[in-house]
C-alpha cells in the first residue's frame, strides 16, 4: 500500500498535467507564455487606441498599446485612401484599428474652401489660400468577405465585437488584400479594403 507522503507529490504532478495540457499539449506551456510576452514586449508602442484623421502611429504592424483608459492590448492599425490623392476635396479615408475583442472604423471626408475674397476695381476675387477641414462619418454596418464567406457586423460610434468564428476567419485569411463595405448612417456604402500588411499583421493579434 502506498504511504500519503509518496501519494500526494503524485496527485499534484497529475493534477499539473491536467492543467498544462489537458489534452496533450494544446495549452500553452510555461515556456510558450513566456515567449508570447516577450513578444508583446518587442513590439512598438502607441500611446491611445483613438482614431484620428491626423494620427501618427505604425501602420499596418502588430503594436502594443498603452491606453490611459483603457489599459493594455496589442492591435493593428490600418489606413486606406480613397478618391486619389489623400487631401483632394472629397477624398475620404477609412481608418481601423483591429484587436482581439474589437474592430475600430473611422470613415473621414476631406473638403477645401476660400479663406475669404477681396475686392479689385469693382471685381471679387477669390483670394488663392484654402483651409482644409475634415469630417467624420458614422459607420452603422461593416461587412468582410474572407474566402468565400461574408461576416456581417452591427455596431454603434463605429466599434465592432469580434466573434470566435471571425477572430479564426481573421487569423487564417489569405496573403493579400482583404475586401471590406461600410453601410453609413444614412444607408451610404463605401467599398475600400485592408491592406496586405494588416492581413498578415491578424496572425500575431487572433
Amino acid at each position: 500500500m502506498m504511504k500519503l507522503s509518496q501519494t500526494i507529490p503524485v496527485l499534484l504532478f497529475g493534477a499539473s498535467l491536467a492543467i498544462l495540457s489537458p489534452q496533450l499539449g494544446t495549452a500553452f506551456t510555461v515556456q510558450e507564455i513566456a515567449s508570447l510576452a516577450q513578444a508583446s514586449s518587442d513590439l512598438p508602442m502607441v500611446k491611445s487606441a483613438g482614431l484620428s484623421p491626423d494620427m501618427d502611429v505604425p501602420w499596418s504592424k502588430a503594436v502594443k498599446i498603452v491606453d490611459p483608459f483603457e489599459g493594455e492590448f496589442v492591435g493593428v492599425f490600418d489606413r486606406n485612401s480613397l478618391g486619389g490623392r489623400l487631401y483632394r476635396e472629397g477624398s475620404k479615408q477609412v481608418i481601423s484599428l483591429w484587436t482581439s475583442s474589437s474592430i475600430r472604423v473611422l470613415v473621414t471626408v476631406n473638403s477645401d474652401q476660400a479663406r475669404s475674397s477681396f475686392y479689385i476695381a469693382g471685381r471679387v476675387y477669390p483670394r488663392p489660400d484654402y483651409f482644409r477641414f475634415t469630417t467624420t462619418k458614422k459607420v452603422d454596418k461593416l461587412l468582410l468577405k474572407v474566402r468565400e464567406k461574408v461576416f456581417q457586423l452591427d455596431g454603434s460610434t463605429g466599434k465592432f465585437a469580434v466573434s470566435k468564428e471571425l477572430a479564426t476567419a481573421l487569423k487564417n485569411a489569405p496573403d493579400k488584400n482583404l475586401d471590406i463595405r461600410l453601410v453609413l448612417e444614412g444607408g451610404q456604402t463605401v467599398d475600400s479594403e485592408i491592406g496586405k500588411g494588416t492581413v498578415k499583421a491578424w496572425r500575431t493579434i487572433y
